[in-house]
């Protein structure tokens, strides 16, 4: 605990923005473990590029084993170079993680600077088809909401979704357009992709279709490059709000669009067509689908249920007819209606 607030601190003091009370800690957690202190120049040092680091941090080394040697310990500690290599490989291994914070800190503190005003919304059964200022097209799919930032198509063409859309962004390569969506954003140049980011839902699924986008998670830090065909999943371990949870556990996925038979556009995407389309998804999502569909409250009150599965494309399909389609193909499900809504179980 004492370790990761002390790394914490130290972001902070190299980004700036320590106050005096945790420059106090700061010095408190350096003097109270000797390696806080050592890894503190060591950082401070790789920041400013002065000669003296690997001085410091040799002279830091002798003194920690200097005081191992003091120890009645001499004879269970590993031989002097090898601790050395495993002492340095901390450094390492610590400054890489203070970089690593440090990019997390960038991407909150500019995502949370953006202003956003200009905002579309969809109800639950609802879609509708939006023409931006700068010639892109998107559809938002239903109980979904949109927003443009104030200053939208100047340096940037930036806009933040809460939902489900489907992107045809105009190309314009000195104003690259980015969307931003729960712990992700997708950065293009001129593109076709699909983005499911429902609030209520414990995963993410970015779908490319035409053109090449860059996807960044704050979950992980990582980037990845997508090709047109492909869908990238980042999911949680069955947490809605991973995000409070430091125990949950990232799960990112690299699929291939499937096209049903009969169709020309990928699962995916046929919601534009007005076609409930369903692909191996289990029983929460297809819970979820249905409710925004129909604009009915369905829950799920069997978690063995998410063992189950679904593939199917529904047109013109009454709630009855589509809830009935479901039986048929899982035998075992049930379902009653309880005080409005309908329960899966």
């Amino acid at each position: 605990m004492d370790q990761d607030q002390f790394l914490k601190l130290l972001n902070k003091e190299i980004q700036g923005t320590l106050t005096a009370e945790e420059k106090l800690l700061l010095e408190r957690l350096m003097a109270a473990n000797p390696d806080n202190g050592a890894l503190y120049h060591f950082i401070r040092n790789k920041y400013r590029t002065q000669p003296s680091t690997n001085e410091k941090a040799e002279k830091a080394f002798d003194q920690l084993w200097q005081k191992l040697g003091d120890t009645n310990l001499t004879d269970t500690v590993p031989k002097r170079s090898v601790f050395k290599s495993r002492y340095y490989l901390y450094l390492v291994a610590a400054s890489l993680m203070i970089f690593f914070l440090a990019g997390i800190w960038w991407y909150s503190s500019h995502e949370s600077s953006i202003e956003y005003k200009i905002q579309y919304s969809s109800g639950k059964g609802e879609k509708r088809i939006l023409n931006l200022p700068d010639g892109s097209t998107v559809w938002l799919n239903g109980d979904s909401k949109l927003y443009l930032a104030v200053d939208f198509n100047k340096k940037e063409r930036r806009v933040k979704l809460e939902g489900e859309g489907f992107f045809a962004v105009a190309k314009n390569k000195q104003h690259p357009f980015i969307v931003s969506y729960n712990d992700s954003e997708v950065k293009v140049l001129g593109t076709k992709f699909n983005i499911r980011a429902y609030q209520d839902e414990n995963k993410t699924q970015t779908s490319l279709v035409e053109g090449a986008i860059e996807l960044k998670s704050k979950k992980n830090g990582e980037t990845y490059r997508m090709v047109p065909g492909e869908k990238l999943t980042i999911a949680s371990n069955g947490k809605v709000h991973p995000a409070k949870d430091k125990s949950s556990t990232i799960m990112v996925k690299r699929t291939a669009l499937t096209v049903q038979t009969g169709e020309k556009m990928p699962s995916e995407a046929l919601w534009m067509e007005n076609k409930l389309s369903f692909e191996a998804d289990p029983m929460s999502i297809v819970a979820s689908k249905i409710s925004k569909w129909y604009n009915r409250n369905v829950v799920i009150d069997n978690t063995e249920l998410e063992k189950i599965t679904f593939t199917g494309t529904m047109e013109n399909y009454s709630l009855e007819m589509a809830l009935k389609t479901i039986l048929t193909a899982n035998p075992t499900l049930h379902i009653r209606e309880e005080n409005e809504s309908i329960i899966l179980y």
